[in-house]
């Protein structure tokens, strides 16, 4: 009797362990460990989704406690921030802040006084204040919208005691000053003025104004020089608000200086000028594409695809898919779409005999197409790999006639060279940026009086 009641025990035992050992297998296939050991990820590495921590950081504030603190929360109005899209007017933003449409539109017309809503921009955040609701629960009337306009301006739209909205703004205040950068390249020009200080808008501007004369991948070497000076707005505390216009920029080339002065001509242009007082501007830019390293020269050479010696009638420019591409000079649209091996294409007629197309791209500017007038450094594009291509690259060729020629060869005339009275005032003017180049030290600034010319020093 006491085995049979022992051995019922024993099969208990077992069937109890058979059930809590599928228990746990069932557990771990539901949920895997966690590895706390090797990992590919690193340990500060951006989390998978999404985290507002700003939010979460206001979610975890300290509640108020006393009388006082319930009662000034209770009094304060309802803000909304909402961020403006691609697309949007400002009615639309209004709109999506939950405000009546009449409401929203009283509020544009007042803002108008001081702000063009066409100029409203993707990426902009515009704020909107409501009253608290007596309910203690949505939000009560309308009553403010206001935006920066930009960096020295915000503008409002309030409502007055009368229900009537009323534009106003404020302005931040600032000084113009004018700020010098020099340094040596390294790597490439982009890169080392931006790790010397110069902002990222004057350092493209420096590199659209230089791309007519340097070829940013065979003539700069690490070791050569450059400079730049230009206009900055400073608020109060010495933080650049905005960049102003570039006044002067140069760089070394293997011991060889190519400057540009900024010089306004008779005519009310703005253009830049070597020490000859000849523009620097030609009729076609150098290279169509920032940042581009050539990947295939013209001429003879074994296609990649076909697999034989073929010759190459433009150069290629290695950059990534999604680069915009430029029109290399002023002209008319003679066809773009899709053109067999050359993918999506384009090609431009320009004065004196010439052309220049530009093919693989991974879609074509809107808006482009045969007839359309465009101008030098407009967007035509976007690199691609449509068509006959190995990979993303700018094939981009120039044509005299109808004859495709290496578009690094091309010499192309200056557009415009100052003469008599006009050569005058310019050379009167690179005298006072050389002035203001001698009175500046590398990375430091001066101010100036903020609607006088360069060379008009306040201290």
């Amino acid at each position: 009797m006491g085995c049979q009641i022992t051995g019922k025990i024993k099969r208990s035992l077992k069937a109890a362990a058979f059930v809590a050992l599928f228990g746990v297998a069932a557990m771990m296939a539901a949920k895997p460990f966690v590895h706390f050991g090797e990992s590919n990820q690193p340990l500060d590495s951006a989390p998978p989704v999404y985290v507002d921590h700003e939010a979460e950081r206001l979610a975890l504030a300290p509640v108020p406690t006393s009388d006082s603190e319930l009662e000034e929360q209770a009094g304060r109005p309802v803000e909304r921030q909402v961020q403006v899209t691609s697309g949007d007017t400002l009615g639309d933003v209004l709109t999506r802040a939950g405000i009546d449409g009449s409401e929203a539109t009283q509020a544009i017309e007042a803002l108008r006084r001081v702000f063009n809503p066409r100029s409203l921009k993707a990426g902009q955040k515009v704020q909107v204040t409501f009253d608290r609701s007596p309910h203690g629960f949505g939000h009560g009337d309308f009553q403010k919208v206001s935006l920066n306009a930009d960096p020295v301006r915000e503008v409002f739209a309030v409502r007055g005691a009368n229900g009537d909205f009323t534009g106003s703004e404020t302005k931040r205040q600032v000084s113009r000053q004018i700020a010098r950068y020099a340094g040596q390249i390294r790597s490439s020009l982009f890169e080392s003025a931006q790790t010397a200080g110069v902002p990222i808008p004057v350092v493209m501007a420096m590199i659209k104004a230089l791309s007519y004369d340097v070829d940013f991948q065979r003539d700069i070497q690490a070791g050569d020089g450059f400079e730049v000076m230009f206009e900055g707005y400073y608020d109060t505390k010495g933080k650049l608000v905005r960049t102003g216009e570039m006044l002067f920029a140069s760089v070394s080339l293997s011991g060889k200086p190519i400057a540009m002065y900024r010089f306004e001509t008779d005519g009310g242009s703005v253009e830049y000028f070597n020490e000859k007082g000849e523009s620097i501007k030609k009729a076609l830019l150098k290279t169509p594409v920032d940042g581009a390293k050539i990947s295939s020269g013209f001429g003879l050479r074994n296609h990649p695809i076909l697999g034989f010696t073929k010759m190459h009638k433009g150069v290629d420019f290695a950059v990534p898919v999604g680069t915009p591409i430029q029109a290399a000079g002023d002209g008319t649209v003679e066809m773009a779409g899709f053109n067999g091996a050359y993918g999506n294409y384009v090609r431009i007629r320009h004065g004196s005999g010439y052309a220049t197309a530009y093919a693989h791209m991974s879609r074509i500017a809107q808006g482009l197409h045969p007839g359309r007038r465009v101008t030098q450094g407009q967007i035509v594009g976007f690199v691609g790999s449509t068509g006959r291509s190995t990979g993303p690259h700018l094939h981009y060729e120039v044509l005299a006639g109808h004859n495709q020629i290496n578009p690094l060869s091309v010499k192309m005339p200056t557009n415009t060279k100052l003469a008599g009275r006009e050569l005058d005032r310019f050379k009167t003017a690179r005298r006072d940026t050389e002035t203001l180049l001698a009175k500046i030290a590398p990375s430091t600034r001066i101010t100036v009086a903020s609607g006088s010319k360069p060379g008009s020093l306040t201290n």
